[in-house]
């Protein structure tokens, strides 16, 4: 992880990802990801400050990391 990064398992552990929805209007850029449960955890980010350069779904081994699938 690199440094400043924030860790969330608090209250989305062990739940089950129904859909990962992407918004972006004039005030803020969203990410949103929903549960099958009816709930959501939700990111709101100043567009002004960060621009969306790339959506990948990513697999795990030892620490590292490799792109398995390109989004957006």
């Amino acid at each position: 992880m690199a440094t400043g990064d924030k860790v969330f398992t608090k209250g989305v552990q062990g739940k089950t990802v129904e859909r990962i929805v992407l918004g972006d209007d004039n005030e803020e850029v969203e990410i949103e990801v929903r549960f099958t449960d009816n709930t959501s955890f939700h990111v709101r980010l100043a567009p002004s400050q960060i621009q969306v350069m790339g959506v990948d779904i990513l697999g795990w081994k030892k620490g590292n990391s490799r792109v398995i699938r390109v989004l957006l």
